[in-house]
């Protein structure tokens, strides 16, 4: 069955998206989403568990949710930077090799490095087949502890992923709260 084709929010800057995919479009390592109306220059990197399709020319709805509600309630951010702990493209989880690329471990690695503001979304963290999301997660805690991190505001001790029930992609009532780093189980 294929997926809906989700629209990006009518608020991003179409023309400027940028995405980057390796290995023939299997692996995207960024996905750049700049606001139409925006003077801020701030980027707000989100981090999710592994990427979807999207790119430039369509949204998935986690990204859809977070372009509406970032524009909406955050306008201190100019843009999102998304990355992934994980650069396969692999929505069911079902690769058992090649999950992060080379390439886009590099570019994330350089992502954590030059910037300073951060939104966990990749929700509660347990491996799933080959993916070891808890040891990927604890890798990358290391460089964001003297960052900005951020997580979507349902006071748990885990970063919420926006089809959380309490927010289904619907509700834009969500503060963002500082993210306490400690190390998953």
């Amino acid at each position: 069955m294929k997926s809906p084709v989700i629209p990006h929010f009518d608020k991003v800057d179409k023309k400027a998206i940028r995405a980057q995919f390796f290995d023939d479009r299997k692996h995207r390592a960024t996905l750049h989403l700049p606001f139409i109306d925006s003077t801020s220059q701030r980027t707000l990197c989100v981090i999710g568990q592994n990427p979807s399709g999207a790119s430039e020319e369509n949204a998935d709805k986690t990204i859809r949710y977070l372009e509406e509600l970032i524009h909406r309630k955050h306008p201190e951010y100019g843009s999102l930077l998304v990355l992934n702990l994980y650069s396969r493209i692999d929505t069911p989880k079902v690769e058992t090799h090649d999950l992060l690329d080379a390439n886009c471990a590099t570019i994330f690695d350089i992502a954590l490095r030059d910037n300073s503001d951060f939104l966990l979304v990749y929700g509660k963290l347990k491996n799933e087949g080959a993916y070891r999301f808890p040891e990927r997660a604890n890798h990358i805690a290391v460089a964001l502890k003297s960052k900005n991190v951020l997580q979507l505001g349902l006071n748990t001790l885990y970063p919420p992923h926006p089809g959380n029930p309490k927010i289904f992609y619907s509700n834009f009532d969500i503060q963002l709260i500082n993210h306490k780093l400690e190390a998953t189980q």
